[in-house]
């Protein structure tokens, strides 16, 4: 009898407690609010507005050198090749792989391939440097750099070690570019086995996308470390 007398007063306590919490005012539903600001900071911004912002043009480094991830030398070449439209372009079905001032400088790099030579004078400034180009062979190198895609790290590129085919505003063969990612996102630019001459993948004319999906108004840009090509590029006449 004293067992079912408890019960009684365990089902009796715990139905007062249900009572009881039903009459609890319901909370407000949780809304989470990262610390990270997930926006695209240059969403607002054409290719060619962001290549001669502040944030990545006219900064130096510690040795008086010009930031090797920024844009000064992009964005003179662009101009001097009068290519600002194309990176103004209301069209935001394209890629821009964007050259920063490490792909200008150097053996090999834009600079020598549209001068002639890898030499800066001292105090020469990118504009300076620019009256001294070929500009049919700046202008290939800026075309070929320009996708007629929108291209993220898993859009179209949807299966990774698989070779996505693009056209770049190069038309014909010479105009084709090829993009692989891995399993962790990190993308190849014509690196065998891409379907393409050996012109384009060997020779250390392949290269990995160092920093990747900066947003615009008018597209999407990688940065690359040193140009890419599917042809060589014609000597230059300077």
């Amino acid at each position: 009898m004293n067992i079912l007398k408890n019960i009684k007063i365990l089902l009796l306590a715990g139905l007062m407690v249900f009572l009881h919490g039903c009459d609890l005012d319901l909370q407000e539903r949780f809304v989470f609010e990262p610390d990270v600001d997930l926006t695209d900071p240059f969403d607002n911004l054409t290719a060619w507005e962001f290549f001669t912002s502040d944030r990545v043009n006219g900064d130096f480094n510690e040795d008086g050198e010009l930031i090797g991830d920024n844009y000064d030398y992009l964005a003179a070449a662009i101009e001097a090749a009068d290519m600002i439209d194309e990176y103004n372009s209301t069209n935001s079905d394209r890629t821009y792989l964007m050259l920063n001032n490490n792909a200008f400088t150097g053996g090999g790099n834009v600079i020598e391939l549209i001068t002639g030579s890898e030499e800066i004078a001292e105090g020469e400034t990118p504009a300076e440097v620019m009256t001294r180009a070929d500009m049919n062979v700046l202008r290939l190198i800026l075309q070929y750099h320009i996708i007629t895609t929108y291209i993220t790290q898993n859009d179209p590129l949807f299966v990774y070690d698989v070779n996505y085919e693009f056209q770049t505003l190069i038309p014909g063969e010479a105009g084709k570019i090829v993009l692989r990612r891995d399993n962790q996102l990190r993308i190849d630019v014509n690196t065998n086995p891409a379907p393409l001459p050996s012109t384009a993948t060997g020779g250390g004319n392949n290269e990995r996308l160092r920093n990747y999906n900066y947003v615009f108004k008018n597209g999407i840009g990688h940065s690359l470390n040193d140009p890419v090509r599917n042809q060589p590029y014609p000597p230059s006449n300077n």
